[in-house]
């Protein structure tokens, strides 16, 4: 029986082949029309789905294909080669699926692929004509709401559609990142839309809500609508908000992606309230905590793994294994979480001071320095802003003038230890501008570039912080007509704030 039993479960782990009857177009276009900006991830966000899909929703093998930067001719001519594949496997008794997906530019035109359109009400048709017994269209873009006909807008997060099941499936569903007069909105920090990233990380099992290791169409669109309208309601767009139009026969829902087929698994804990943000090369997710365990179909590879909550930061190294499910391992508090929870300073500190700063030039010394800054922590490291105005009479033998300094330097700080007295090293660097004004009033004036080391120590004093604010490297800049390296040493005392 215990062989039995786990031979049954080794069958079941196996990702079974893709079925012949579901077949899927994957479109991207980073360019529009004549005059329109050139979209950013576009073309990437069809690659996410066109791996991501392929990956988990049992497409038939040779029945899915990419379309990169290419015309509406191009996407035509994939739909008509797909319909025999879809004839023949109806006649081999399958139920087959169509499913379409596009991001790029659109208008109250249609879609824009460069300077080629397709219009909503041909892309309809063109679905509505095809063999397939159901049909869906995930359409990413501007003004996608003309597809499904809704206007205005109001955020969805939970959504119940009488679907039918996989078995007896038929119909069309129509799916739009946006409603009409909208804007599809892109994210650097997501490295892609909005709405199609969240719509991976459905996929992946985020939106597996009963745990049953398969994500419906009802799941995807409920979670996807509620995260995409979330994420944008704090852009200058304004939030988005995915629509949808079904006119589908049956009972049940559309399974979009089964889990058992991933290349490796993540188990998440219920962790309600925090935000795991996942990164490897060719994934990046933001997955938001649930209250039951989660179960996340990832490739194979190194991973790391953030955790945000309302305790803080803390992080980990875990690298999925091909065919294996992985728990997620215990994750470490950053050290500027741990010095925080031994009184440390807060993620950002603005600061004042004053100090002296220090070059390589005959008979100059030091001179009196005014200091201002800012220090904000960004995941592992502080990065520190600083700006510098120094001023000082100079006597070098039977010269005499007046010496200003004022530049700004950026540093990458790393915490060298975790407690309320906190020791922050790294690198900077910089750019200033020095003037040299005589007594008669002849001045000269150079640019002066600077690289070197940094510290900053910073302790609590009361209600602020109090600190030392440290530079030491090298400054290039000309002098007598010759341009060199010169040493340089610069240190302030501060008051500090957090914010």
């Amino acid at each position: 029986m215990r062989a039995l039993a786990a031979a049954l479960a080794a069958a079941l782990a196996l990702p079974a082949l893709a079925a012949p009857g579901r077949f899927g177009v994957f479109v991207g276009n980073d360019r529009g029309d004549a005059g329109r900006p050139r979209l950013w991830y576009a073309e990437k966000d069809a690659e996410r789905m066109y791996r991501t899909l392929g990956e988990l929703g049992d497409l038939d093998q040779g029945g899915s294909v990419l379309l990169q930067g290419k015309s509406v001719s191009a996407l035509l001519d994939a739909l008509r080669a797909l319909e025999p594949r879809i004839r023949a496997a109806k006649q081999a008794g399958e139920k087959t699926l169509l499913l379409v997906y596009y991001s790029g530019h659109a208008s109250h035109d249609g879609l824009e692929l460069g300077a080629d359109r397709l219009s909503f009400d041909t892309l309809r048709s063109v679905l509505a004509a095809s063999g397939a017994d159901a049909k869906i269209a995930i359409v990413d873009a501007c003004e996608a709401g003309l597809l499904t006909q809704v206007k205005g807008a109001a955020a969805a997060p939970a959504l119940e559609f009488a679907l039918p099941a996989e078995d007896t499936v038929s119909g069309m569903a129509l799916i739009a990142s946006t409603a009409v007069g909208e804007s599809a909105q892109e994210s650097a920090a997501l490295g892609g839309s909005f709405f199609t990233h969240h719509l991976e990380v459905a996929l992946r099992g985020a939106a597996d809500l009963d745990g049953d290791g398969r994500v419906t169409l009802t799941e995807a669109f409920s979670f996807t609508s509620a995260r995409t309208s979330a994420g944008t309601s704090g852009t200058q767009a304004g939030p988005q908000h995915p629509t949808y139009s079904f006119k589908m026969a049956g009972r049940g829902d559309v399974v979009l992606a089964d889990l058992r087929k991933g290349d490796a698994r993540l188990v998440v804990p219920p962790d309600l309230g925090a935000t795991y943000i996942l990164k490897a090369p060719l994934l990046y997710a933001e997955v938001p905590g649930a209250s039951h365990e989660m179960t996340l179909a990832l490739p194979a590879g190194p991973y790391r793994v953030e955790r945000r909550g309302r305790t803080g930061r803390a992080v980990a190294d875990v690298t999925l294994v091909s065919g294996r499910s992985v728990a997620m391992p215990n994750l470490e508090p950053t050290r500027y979480e741990v010095a925080r929870a031994k009184g440390g300073p807060k993620p950002g500190l603005l600061y004042g001071g004053v100090g002296f700063w220090s070059t390589d030039l005959a008979g100059f010394g030091v001179a009196p320095t005014a200091r201002v800054g800012v220090r904000k922590e960004v995941g592992p490291v502080g990065l520190r802003f600083k700006l510098d105005l120094a001023r000082k009479r100079v006597t070098d033998q039977t010269l005499v003038y007046d010496y200003t300094y004022t530049g700004g330097s950026l540093a990458a700080l790393y915490p060298v230890n975790a407690g309320r007295v906190l020791v922050e090293a790294g690198l900077e660097g910089g750019y200033g501008w020095a003037t040299q004004r005589l007594l008669d009033q002849r001045s000269f004036e150079a640019g002066v570039g600077s690289f070197g080391g940094a510290l900053l120590i910073t302790a609590p004093v009361g209600s602020v912080r109090v600190g030392v604010d440290a530079s030491a490297g090298a400054q290039v800049f000309d002098l007598n007509g010759s341009r060199g390296v010169h040493p340089a040493f610069s240190a302030a005392l501060l008051a500090l704030w957090g914010f």
